[in-house]
């Protein structure tokens, strides 16, 4: 049985401030000379783990269904600052980031102030060296992995990547995220064609099919699915089956107990889908569990603070769905 995925994606710091007063009072900017000037100070500063692929193995962490492989570029601070031994205590998670001593790992700062608008500034760090990573060296036992997700990083990255598992046949599940855009049209097309699955939010899928010009009927000659993230809506499944007909199925959330923090609900979700196929579920219970993880996510603050077992995971998926997969049943 297959029964390892691979984990591709960031892996940052995220650094949380407050700022107790408005950002417009804050800011003085001269468009006509383009002169800006802020200052601002921050009232609490949290450090919390995130990351794309941070986000996906911690939740494959605590479901503990697959055998991860978590690959990625990392500064000297990877250790230094906890990350290692937060992810380190996960023993179905293999750790395979390359440290480069020079470097610091990734960091995204984000200032809220009392309007809920944010301030964010992305510094790549090793992130950006992530390129050079040559899964053939590193994957020895290509033939026992199930799957693996190219999430979000550089294009440079994910386009490498995206060639290296399809030289070693590993089926990938492409998640270009946020830098959608940056891809050209015929990179893009040709990252699909080689991809398994296809997931997106719904503007993300929007601009795949504005920027290579195909619609969903078009690009399921290429996936067998794509799923669209849709937040509090939910998210839906779109699949063809053998005679060539295509379905839509729309996954209904879980209601959380409390929303603290929706960042990382989509990472959450995406671990999800992961277990349920090394699982052997249907991709339609593959994202209700998806669905189940995105829940608890969000009743914490931070992407990687949520505590939940696999008996909880039950509990819910039956208070949800009225059912429980028989694959979830016994683990």
């Amino acid at each position: 049985m297959k029964n390892k995925v691979i984990v591709l994606g960031s892996l940052a710091f995220d650094y949380i401030m407050a700022f107790e007063e408005n950002f417009v009072n804050a800011v003085s900017i001269d468009l006509e000379n383009e002169k800006y000037q802020s200052t601002v100070t921050a009232k609490s500063r949290i450090q919390m783990f995130g990351g794309t692929a941070g986000n996906i193995a911690y939740n494959l962490g605590l479901l503990n269904i697959a055998r991860v492989s978590l690959f990625g570029s990392v500064g000297h601070d990877f250790e230094n600052l906890g990350y290692k031994e937060h992810i380190g205590k996960f023993e179905n998670i293999d750790l395979g980031v390359d440290i480069h001593l020079n470097l610091f790992t990734a960091a995204c700062y984000i200032v809220n102030d009392i309007k809920a608008n944010q301030m964010i500034v992305f510094h790549g760090g090793a992130l950006d060296k992530s390129r050079d990573i040559d899964l053939r060296k590193k994957v020895k036992d290509p033939e026992n992995y199930l799957y693996a997700i190219n999430s979000t990083q550089s294009v440079e990255a994910m386009t490498s990547f995206a060639d290296q598992l399809h030289s070693l046949n590993i089926p990938m599940i492409f998640d270009p995220g946020q830098v959608t855009p940056l891809f050209s049209e015929q990179i893009l097309i040709d990252i699909i064609k080689n991809s398994e699955i296809l997931i997106g939010n719904s503007y993300e899928i929007n601009q795949i099919k504005l920027k290579t010009n195909l619609s969903e009927e078009s690009l399921l000659t290429y996936v067998s699915a794509i799923i669209i993230t849709k937040g509090e809506k939910g998210s839906d499944l779109i699949y063809k089956d053998q005679s060539g007909k295509i379905f839509r199925i729309e996954i209904p959330i879980s209601k959380p107990k409390q929303i603290i923090d929706t960042t990382g609900a989509g990472d959450g979700y995406r671990a999800g889908i992961l277990s349920g196929l090394i699982l052997n579920l249907t991709l339609i219970d593959s994202c209700r569990l998806g669905s189940i993880v995105s829940s608890f996510v969000i009743e914490t603050s931070g992407a990687q603070t949520q505590k939940y077992t696999i008996q909880d995971v039950r509990k819910r998926f039956f208070e949800t769905f009225g059912y429980v997969p028989p694959e979830l049943e016994g683990i």
